[in-house]
């Protein structure tokens, strides 16, 4: 608790510095207060869904609930130096997710410490406020999330790298923790076409993460609905996990409104009285604008952004994706599943989308050992700024 109290008094601090005669803007980009040289935005998401479900063995349960209402505030000191603070409070989960500081007053190089997404994979470092379908892959499981660290980028006009040191999150379970350790990360992007309209993207990411004695490491996976957490693919909390290396590949190319990307991840555990088992996952996905408007990509995390629309009556997307994640290896019997998801976006405006989509998960077999389909319909009304 000592570390989210610091990090939320550290949050009004900087929200009270502001000048008291700042001047206030509303838009697209939330509430700005503040000047050139200092202001704070503050922000939001609201992602309300739906979730209708065909079960087989397994049960599941139509819901409609929040998936996430998070906060956040943004402060910029002159340009260089940024500070944001985020919570979900409402949802699934709810908790501090960004809190750090950043540095960039040296040229192409970014300083970062806090808590945030660890640079291994870029599903996971794009923000949900900008995926195609409702949710993340199968495969993003095996990659880091939140991890409480520091880490440096250096970017060039078509490539960037980054490494850093994390611990463990701000936020985990205190009755139920796992993967308590250490980890060196790092990410490499290129992009040898690199153009508005036209982007060919390679990257690799890893992270070896070291656990403390005595911790457990947990791998799961929800079948790519997520208001339901039951899971089709699971290990359970494994005993004997000294170390884990994970392994990511990943490739896209856009061209206009269109958009095909796909990824490779591996987990090789070292754990000997487990066989050393190894986890692997992919996915492949693709996305059209129907209605012309671009996609984006962002250099430094080579990830791609939001969808902004051009017309009054906004901006329609389709998109598709395959997935898989295998947890079945030497002694781990966690399961193995594959997806096949479609949907369709419409970005009413850069502010509010509204989401369709379809999932079909079928496990062979899944984490009790046995074969069964799944199909759910859910949807989605999302404001974000």
């Amino acid at each position: 608790m000592l570390i989210k109290f610091t990090f939320a008094s550290g949050a009004a601090l900087m929200l009270t510095a502001t000048p008291a005669m700042a001047q206030a803007t509303f838009d697209e980009d939330g509430i700005t207060i503040g000047d050139d040289d200092t202001n704070v935005n503050i922000g939001g998401r609201i992602h309300l869904d739906g979730v209708s479900v065909s079960d087989d063995v397994t049960p599941f349960r139509d819901r409609v609930d929040l998936r996430r209402f998070r906060v956040d505030a943004t402060v910029t000191v002159a340009e260089d130096f940024r500070f944001k603070v985020d919570a979900d409070i409402a949802g699934t989960s709810t908790g501090f997710r960004n809190v750090w500081a950043s540095y960039s007053g040296i040229d192409n190089v970014i300083i970062k410490a806090g808590n945030f997404i660890a640079p291994v994979a870029g599903e996971n470092m794009m923000s949900s406020n900008n995926i195609k379908l409702m949710e993340r892959s199968l495969a993003s499981t095996l990659a880091p999330s939140f991890l409480l660290g520091g880490a440096v980028t250096y970017r060039g006009s078509n490539w960037s790298a980054t490494g850093g040191y994390f611990f463990d999150p701000i936020e985990q379970n205190p009755l139920r923790p796992a993967d308590v350790g250490e980890s060196i990360a790092a990410r490499f992007v290129v992009a040898p076409i690199r153009e508005r309209k036209e982007v060919l993207h390679f990257a690799v990411g890893l992270e070896n993460r070291d656990l403390d004695p005595g911790s457990v490491s947990r791998v799961s996976a929800r079948p790519e609905f997520g208001l339901d957490g039951t899971t089709l693919t699971r290990t359970g909390s494994l005993t004997g996990v000294d170390s884990y290396t994970n392994y990511n590949v990943e490739a896209a190319y856009m061209n206009g409104p269109f958009l095909v990307k796909g990824n490779y991840i591996v987990r090789d555990n070292s754990a000997p009285t487990l066989g050393d088992p190894n986890f692997n996952g992919g996915s492949v996905e693709a996305a059209w604008v129907i209605t012309g408007e671009r996609q984006r990509y962002g250099m430094t995390n080579g990830t791609f952004g939001a969808i902004r629309p051009r017309g009054d009556l906004g901006a329609v997307e389709v998109a598709a994706r395959y997935s898989f994640l295998d947890l079945n290896d030497a002694l781990v019997t966690g399961g193995e599943e594959q997806n096949w998801s479609v949907g369709v976006n419409w970005y009413i405006t850069r502010n509010v989308r509204v989401m369709g989509n379809y999932v079909h998960a079928k496990t062979t077999p899944g984490r009790n050992g046995l074969r069964e389909s799944v199909d759910a319909v859910m949807t989605r009304f999302q404001i974000a700024f």
